[in-house]
Parts: structure tokens; C-alpha cells; sequence
């Protein structure tokens, strides 16, 4: 693994983590929005996204997908599955980056 997919997957498992807390926290109405922390992996990011509860679990379905920004795609780890007006669904490529999302998921 590269000292940068090292990097990069500790930046998002973080992120994917705090936003499971603010989920948590959240009242559970399927209609309201709530705020995550763009899910990228850059160090420095602090954009935020809206996202409903539903929208939320279908994400977490799979501990490899990742909500970010259009802009913080990074192609080189990670495939876009779903463009919203709001934010970018994308699936951790196989290998290292497939990996760690899957052994850091908080829901396994």
C-alpha cells in the first residue's frame, strides 16, 4: 500500500465515522435532510452535504461507497455509482482502497 492510499483511506474511514455519530443523532424522519462531512479523502476538506436518512443507508449499504463532493472525486481510488444534485456517491476501487473501507466499516 502506498504511504498516499494510507493517507487517503484514513481520511475517509474518519470521516465516514463522525458522520455515523451526527446519523445517530439525528431525528429519524425519511423526509428531513441532515449534514455529513464530505467523505473524501483529502486531509483538509471541510465541506459539508446534505443528505436524507434514506439516501444515507442506501450509502452505507455497502461499507465501500463513500459520499463526497463532485469536485474531491479522486478517480485514481474510487468509481462515481450515483450523482445527485448534492453529492457524489463512490465505490472504493478492489485492492488496498476496497480494503480498508471494508475492515474500518463501523457497521460490520
Amino acid at each position: 500500500m502506498s504511504e498516499r492510499e494510507a493517507r487517503v483511506a484514513k481520511n475517509e474511514t474518519t470521516s465516514r465515522e463522525i458522520n455515523e455519530k451526527i446519523e445517530q443523532a439525528h431525528p429519524r424522519s425519511p423526509d428531513d435532510y441532515f449534514r455529513i462531512l464530505c467523505e473524501c479523502g483529502l486531509a483538509d476538506c471541510e465541506r459539508v452535504i446534505a443528505i436524507a436518512i434514506p439516501e444515507y443507508e442506501a450509502l452505507r449499504s455497502d461499507a465501500r461507497q463513500f459520499a463526497v463532493v463532485r469536485s474531491h472525486v479522486m478517480p485514481d481510488v474510487e468509481d462515481i455509482v450515483r450523482d445527485t444534485e448534492r453529492f457524489t456517491v463512490v465505490r472504493k476501487h478492489e485492492g488496498t482502497p476496497a480494503r480498508i473501507a471494508e475492515e474500518e466499516d463501523p457497521r460490520s
